[in-house]
């Protein structure tokens, strides 16, 4: 009997210590996530990607960030609106927030590698105009950005693709852009 309660009890200790759900990942700046090895590369988008949830500029946006910056510096009439997007997972609210929270810290890393704050909006799209399906996690990583879109004064290496994403040809940039952390 002694060991039938004591297996009752041990059960159901395991039990009350299971749970369902998913740990919640709070919103908060990071040290850098390398992205995968097989994570596309192209050339020439003009934006800052991120990771699940987060909001930090990695390093390894740093040139596109500084060639941004650079033509903003010498360009005084060039603004640019930075874009924050993010995936489908989460409320509307939510995204809205974590979307801002991405534009302002691209904006703050532009203003940091010498352009000025008054050439610089920073806005949210949150997930309301995702430019992929999101229906896979590589779509939804690729919805995961902030897009540096000149408003005015643009350099001549400048252009949107067909998804309305920004582009800039090596005369603005020559490194490469790693699209869809995760």
């Amino acid at each position: 009997m002694k060991k039938l309660i004591a297996l009752a009890i041990a059960g159901g200790a395991l039990v009350a210590c299971s749970s369902n759900k998913a740990p919640v990942e709070a919103p908060v700046a990071s040290a850098p996530v390398v992205a995968p090895a097989s994570a596309p590369v192209v050339s020439n988008h003009n934006a800052v990607y991120f990771a699940f949830n987060k909001y930090d500029v990695q390093d390894q946006y740093a040139g596109v960030v500084k060639a941004n910056a650079d033509y903003l510096a010498a360009n005084a009439q060039a603004k640019v609106q930075v874009q924050g997007n993010t995936d489908d997972i989460g409320s509307v609210e939510y995204n809205l927030s974590l979307g801002q929270k991405r534009a302002d810290a691209v904006k703050k890393a532009l203003i940091a590698s010498g352009a000025s704050k008054a050439q610089i909006e920073a806005t949210s799209n949150g997930k309301l105009h995702p430019k992929y399906d999101n229906n896979t996690s590589e779509a939804r990583a690729m919805n995961r950005r902030a897009d540096v879109i000149y408003t005015t004064d643009q350099p001549k290496g400048y252009s949107t693709d067909a998804n309305g994403l920004p582009m800039v040809d090596g005369s603005v940039y020559n490194g490469t852009v790693t699209e869809g952390v995760e």
